[in-house]
């Protein structure tokens, strides 16, 4: 008897603490690895079952700098999700103007030394990650683009929809593309040490490297484009790389435009006092402007076609489906349970999201690294805010003042949770993820307050009125077809852990 009416006071104090100021709990201790073990007598567990339905996911004003990772490829065996296409339009430049090639002194002309020529063009891009299934070749086409091309701006983070507004009709290269051959080292022609790796490489035509040599004058020629950044840009747009695969491809390659790998090669044999020299010189993309280049444009088309997929067209009645960013699709859940839940002690709430093992693609498309969960404000002009209290345990931050609208740390993920997980049971391997929502939980039914929705998708980045969150998701990395509340393998739940009062 004792012993409960101490445990009834430390309750009662616990309590007492959160109402004077609810970031005094502590869950991360409470809900971490110290939980208290569930014995029905001091410490339940009770399960709420959760009821889904698609939500609509506005991201088509989704924008990508030139920093950031670009994607290319085809996936066009998506049985689920059905096909995406992804193309990439790019400019490089010389590294200075006004530019020539070599060094100072060389020459590269036939007419005065017939050993000396320009060799080879190609296209680099430095490729750092892939989704879907290598085992399929892909491939690729390069176009430059038409000088009178008016669209591709190298001052703007271009839309996800971007296409240039010139027809691609200059094919100047391309290539066939196997994702295992890109670990291979691959040694440069032209140049008696360098070597890459980890490069998508792509020959330009003859006539290309025809028409660098041409325009490579007298600086006081009217035909020389590489005078100052102004007549480059005017001269060479830039290139589209496009990708071209068959019924077979069905992956992703995701590529550094900023990495030193990414360039435009020119192989030569330059001479110079009677010696001669192979050698290349590289144009690359400029991130930020310098005082005679200006910043690159670069711009990435993706396309989503779901129109002979399971989803949108024929969905499991027990499933629910998460697509990434862009043109991903959202998820929204009730969770009726909460409502009048009356007051006791919080030590655990959290909502867990079961893949569905087995389902057509797993073993080729992966699901999203990461999910997020906010809340549904539908009484709102501005719909959807931040889940309160849990996406940062140390940081203050209020959803309803937009000053302090989101944790300035950003979200602790470790606390929060939403990251991928796997397991593998009777009912086979599969990802999960776990939400983390103690805090928001025992502030309701604590305080009262509205049982909000909530909202699960898989961003790229979050949008906010305005104010663009930077998310730990790839670009169109990832997808997941997962258990709704009618799914009695894979159900999607709210589980509390608690103690009564």
């Amino acid at each position: 008897m004792q012993r409960k009416f101490l445990f009834l006071l430390a309750g009662l104090a616990c309590v007492v603490l959160f109402s004077w100021n609810c970031t005094k709990i502590d869950t991360t201790q409470l809900g971490g690895d110290i939980l208290p073990a569930v014995d029905n007598v001091y410490t339940f567990a009770d399960t709420l079952l959760i009821d889904a339905s698609r939500e609509p996911l506005d991201d088509d004003t989704l924008r990508i700098h030139r920093s950031e990772p670009h994607i290319l490829g085809n996936i066009n065996n998506d049985p689920i999700f059905g096909k995406t296409k992804a193309d990439i339009f790019v400019q490089l430049k010389p590294p200075f103007f006004p530019f020539y090639f070599g060094n100072p002194g060389d020459t590269i002309n036939p007419n005065m030394n017939q050993k000396t020529h320009f060799d080879s063009a190609f296209i680099c891009l430095s490729y750092s990650a892939f989704y879907g299934d290598t085992t399929k070749p892909q491939h690729f086409k390069v176009y430059q683009l038409d000088e009178r091309t008016t669209n591709f701006s190298d001052t703007l983070a271009n839309l996800i929809s971007f296409q240039p507004d010139r027809p691609l009709t200059n094919l100047i290269g391309e290539a066939t593309i196997y994702q295992p051959d890109l670990k291979n080292y691959v040694f440069l022609k032209t140049s008696k040490k360098d070597s890459v790796t980890h490069q998508i490489r792509i020959k330009l035509s003859a006539s290309f490297l025809a028409q660098i040599q041409v325009n490579d004058t007298l600086s006081n020629s009217s035909y020389n484009y590489f005078r100052n950044d102004s007549i480059f840009k005017m001269a060479y747009k830039g290139f589209a790389i496009v990708s071209d695969g068959a019924n077979s491809a069905n992956g992703l390659f995701y590529i550094n435009l900023a990495d030193s790998a990414t360039r435009l090669e020119v192989h030569y044999v330059a001479a110079n006092a009677n010696k001669l020299d192979t050698a290349f010189t590289s144009f690359g993309l400029y991130n930020l402007a310098t005082s005679t280049v200006t910043a690159s444009a670069s711009a990435n088309y993706v396309l989503r076609d779901t129109s002979s997929s399971e989803f949108p067209n024929s969905p499991d009645p027990t499933a629910l489906y998460i697509q990434s960013a862009p043109s991903g699709s959202a998820i929204r859940l009730k969770v009726p349970g909460l409502s009048g839940m009356t007051n006791r002690i919080i030590h655990r709430a959290e909502i867990i999201v079961e893949q569905i093992a087995g389902s057509a693609g797993n073993d080729i498309f992966s699901a999203p690294q990461y999910l997020y969960l906010d809340l549904v404000d539908s009484g709102n002009t501005r719909k959807y805010k931040p889940i309160y209290y849990d996406l940062n345990n140390t940081q203050s931050y209020d959803p309803d003042n937009f000053i302090s609208f989101f944790p300035a740390q950003g979200i602790d993920q470790n606390y929060f949770g939403g990251f991928k997980r796997v397991i593998e049971d009777g009912l086979g391997i599969r990802s999960y993820y776990n939400f983390n929502v103690t805090r928001y939980v025992q502030s309701m039914v604590t305080r009262g307050g509205t049982n909000y929705d909530f909202r699960l998708f898989a961003p790229y980045n979050i949008h906010y009125y305005g104010m663009k969150l930077t998310y730990k998701n790839n670009l169109a990395y990832g997808r997941v077809k997962i258990g709704n509340g009618k799914n009695a393998k894979y159900r999607l739940r709210m589980r509390i852990i608690y103690s009564k009062i």
